[in-house]
């Protein structure tokens, strides 16, 4: 009898070792101490390890980038509780990230399958495989319509588009969340429906005024988008200002084009696109002297950025400074001869200088290569059609 106290005794003192074990590492883990959370975690694993160690090793292993000693660790959980729904979701999202999108899609399907089934209400780590959100905190009873979107998104990846637009489609009966619209968007604008996929990016502004994917996607679909002006200071959107910039140059808008590649610069004065894009702004507004300092910038920051040339050269054009304009169009022909508007360009400078047989022989390239006013230059300046 008193063999059996003491049995008793210690089994009990060991399940208290181990839920204090199992309790440290899940509050290292949380303070993110990898290096002591795994410390104790493995004090259980070499015992007697139940579901719930071995799901908490898996997260420690997928927050130090080991996905695949993760998985084997969310297998071991599945084989002490095979309808652990938890377990098979974590699966699902290291096999999306591995481009194994199969076996995601598999992973996902059970956890859709079987969670109305499900009791669990344990709360545990997510990653968001869209990149937008990152890691969250949440009950799997609240995940359903971000599985389907997640499953959605494996089925987009293997072109399967139909079964993808299901699931987004679907999620929407569960949440409706910016990042639903923001998935399915990008699925309108694979299957040609462009008119769709703004219509749901508006749709997640409207959700998350500040949703970055949303902005950057519209602006990508939609060249007349604009960005709110209480969005303009904030860091997160410094990288879609050049973007909307260039938007805004296409639409003929070259002072917000201005404005957008001045704020930019603000943020990253060694950005030689804003300097490339602004100096074009600012020729298109006459103010060429300008315009020229950012496009010498653009090329002293960036050597590749070899278009400035041209633009340079067109500035000078504007300002009938015609040697000047045809010096820094030879420099461009130098380096790329196949594009016909610098031939064009340089020929009419060539002509406004009456050096006829030069400007012919320029006329003649852009012809050839393509040029139909080129054509009808010759024949009026020149001896020879």
């Amino acid at each position: 009898m008193r063999a059996a106290s003491i049995l008793l005794f210690l089994f009990s003192v060991a399940q208290l070792l181990a839920q204090d074990y199992y309790d440290q590492a899940r509050a290292n883990f949380n303070e993110n101490d990898l290096d002591s959370a795994r410390y104790f975690i493995n004090k259980n694993l070499v015992r007697r390890p139940s579901a719930e160690d071995y799901f908490l090793s898996a997260m420690i292993h997928e927050a130090a980038n080991k996905d695949l000693r993760a998985l084997a660790d969310y297998e071991a959980v599945i084989q002490k509780d095979e309808f652990n729904l938890e377990a098979y979701f974590q699966k699902g999202l290291i096999y999306y990230n591995s481009a194994s999108t199969e076996q995601a899609i598999k992973d996902f399907s059970y956890v859709i399958d079987n969670q109305k089934n499900s009791e669990t209400r344990a709360v545990y780590y997510g990653s968001d495989p869209s990149g937008s959100k990152g890691s969250f905190i949440t009950t799997l009873q609240s995940m359903t319509g971000k599985v389907y979107q997640y499953r959605g998104m494996a089925y987009e990846k293997l072109g399967d588009w139909d079964k993808a637009l299901a699931d987004f489609t679907t999620a929407f009966k569960y949440d409706t969340i910016a990042d639903c619209y923001v998935n399915r968007s990008q699925l309108y604008s694979k299957m040609g429906r462009k008119r769709d996929a703004i219509a749901d990016l508006k749709e997640a502004i409207k959700l998350e005024p500040a949703n970055y994917h949303a902005w950057y996607n519209l602006a990508i679909l939609d060249e007349t988008t604009q960005l709110p002006p209480s969005l303009l200071d904030n860091e997160e959107f410094a990288p879609m200002l050049n973007l909307v910039g260039a938007n805004a140059y296409e639409s003929g808008d070259y002072r917000q084009a201005i404005a957008y590649h001045t704020k930019a610069l603000r943020v990253n004065s060694k950005d030689d696109l804003a300097y490339l894009s602004r100096g074009k702004a600012r020729i298109r507004l006459g103010l060429h002297a300008q315009g020229r300092q950012d496009l010498v910038k653009a090329m002293k920051l960036n050597s590749s950025r070899t278009e400035a040339f041209y633009l340079i050269g067109n500035s000078f054009f504007h300002e009938k400074r015609f040697k000047d304009a045809i010096s820094f169009y030879e420099q461009y022909l130098s380096i790329d001869s196949s594009y016909e508007n610098v031939w064009f360009n340089a020929a009419m400078s060539y002509l406004s200088l009456k050096e006829y047989n030069r400007s012919c022989q320029y006329l003649e390239k852009a012809k050839n290569l393509g040029m139909s006013q080129a054509s009808e230059m010759i024949i009026k300046y020149c001896k020879s059609p």
